[in-house]
């Protein structure tokens, strides 16, 4: 996916990578939070950081609400961040930044340009994250973020599985940067539900990155040896017919395995999907058009199908 190697902790064994606008940090370090919850869970998403304007603020609401503080091991010089625990036991950081002082990143990382600038390259940032929950858990998740963080609530939608019916709602903040969607079910072999025997509870689903020409960014991933979800051709035939496409449009698609939605706006949504990671999550590619603000779910059905005869 081509993010680089940005920097290193300065006392922790935890790297950060980064792609355009997105950052991603690996932690290694022994006996520590993401140490403990690696040993519960697995390979997992056991932090989450959000950007605010102040973070003593944003912290005092989440706690004032109930959810526990965290604090762990600081070292010198290196900034101190606040934070509370979700739901299911991971953390939720608030992070702020001051003009003219050292951004989080320069305070905690030796930081490197071994593989050259962070902008380089064809995603621009992460478009949403995605969580499977148990199904009595939907409901205190979506409390959560509206309590904690002040999101909003979106509509809730029954997606198909092959194995049952899954139950989707997203959260956002009010200008829509940030959008989580939670996925919960109450049959017992779906996606969801493998899931959550794998993580052993809630568990990362897929992490969706923007880019502004998914055709090119999808071709040069998969040139870079990057595994994406086959799509059946039947679902091209029938894209072609619910939204008569030009059939050099829906040549591209098939091509590439992209997915397609359109509103009823004319906007429009592409997506792709990798491969699930260790058998738990996947990555997901998108590109919006025309001021779309939806999520794909028309495809849902037919991605959850693909994926479910990868598991076999």
């Amino acid at each position: 996916m081509r993010f680089r190697l940005a920097g290193r902790h300065r006392s922790k064994d935890v790297t950060l990578f980064q792609h355009g606008a997105a950052s991603i940090v690996l932690n290694a370090e022994r006996d520590s939070f993401a140490d403990a919850f690696f040993q519960q869970h697995g390979l997992s998403l056991c932090a989450s950081a959000f950007r605010v304007d102040d973070a003593k603020v944003a912290f005092e609401r989440a706690a004032g609400f109930g959810y526990a503080p965290f604090s762990g091991r600081v070292g010198p010089n290196e900034r101190v961040l606040p934070s509370v625990q979700a739901p299911d036991g991971s953390l939720e950081y608030f992070v702020d930044e001051t003009p003219n002082a050292p951004t989080l990143y320069e305070s905690d990382f030796v930081l490197t340009d071994i593989d050259g600038p962070s902008e380089v390259g064809p995603l621009t940032g992460i478009d949403h994250v995605c969580l499977a929950l148990p199904a009595d858990a939907l409901d205190t998740w979506i409390l959560f973020f509206k309590t904690a963080f002040g999101f909003e609530a979106e509509r809730s939608w029954l997606v198909p599985d092959p194995y049952g019916l899954m139950r989707s709602r997203a959260v956002r903040s009010a200008d829509g940067s940030v959008r989580i969607a939670l996925n919960a079910s109450v049959d017992r072999h779906t996606a969801v539900a493998e899931s959550l025997d794998r993580y052993h509870g809630t568990g990362l689903n897929h992490v969706a990155f923007r880019t502004d020409d998914i055709v090119k960014t999808v071709a040069a991933f998969a040139a870079d040896g990057v595994p994406f979800l086959r799509i059946p051709p039947n679902y091209y035939d029938d894209l072609a017919a619910r939204y008569a496409l030009p059939d050099e449009l829906i040549d591209t698609l098939s091509a590439h395995h992209l997915l397609y939605d359109r509103d009823e706006n004319g906007g429009e949504f592409l997506h792709a999907y990798t491969e699930l990671v260790d058998n738990r999550f996947s990555l997901e590619i998108v590109e919006r058009r025309g001021g779309y603000d939806g999520y794909g779910a028309a495809n849902a059905a037919v991605r959850l199908a693909a994926q479910a005869q990868r598991r076999k």
